[in-house]
């Protein structure tokens, strides 16, 4: 999504409810990139299944509001290697709740023989979320 949306900013998250009938996968999100420069969005975007039936039940109240997370975030995610030397084949947003406004917490994974396995953060980086907007400051 980087390469075709010149000028990127943030990522937008919105909701997105697939015709299904798995309950397993109720909702998914898809990725805008956002350009503030042009104040548009882009006209590319992925959709994000949901990933090892990591869906979260919820019970209200519950705000679920447009997520975002900078351009800056994603790259450090992805370009930053583990304690290893080892860099993400794959970004995992595993959701949560906090002040009843759903986010996302960003979880890195390389693909091995074995199986996928998560790349911890190095020291003195903090684990990365999603900010959901509005409000856009949720502690």
């Amino acid at each position: 999504m980087i390469l075709n949306s010149p000028g990127i900013d943030q990522f937008v998250f919105c909701y997105f409810f697939p015709d299904t009938d798995k309950k397993e996968k109720p909702l998914q999100l898809i990725a805008y990139g956002y350009m503030a420069d042009t104040n548009q969005y882009s006209s590319y975007f992925d959709k994000l299944e949901v990933y090892n039936n990591s869906a979260l039940d919820l019970s209200g109240p519950i705000i679920m509001s447009n997520n975002i997370i900078s351009l800056a975030d994603i790259q450090l995610l992805i370009n930053t290697p583990d304690t290893h030397g080892d860099k993400p084949d794959y970004l995992v947003f595993v959701p949560n709740v906090a002040q009843g406004h759903v986010f996302y917490n960003v979880k890195r994974f390389k693909r091995i023989d074995t199986g996928d396995t998560e790349l911890l953060y190095n020291d003195g980086l903090d684990p990365i979320e999603t900010n959901p907007s509005p409000p856009a400051t949720i502690s």
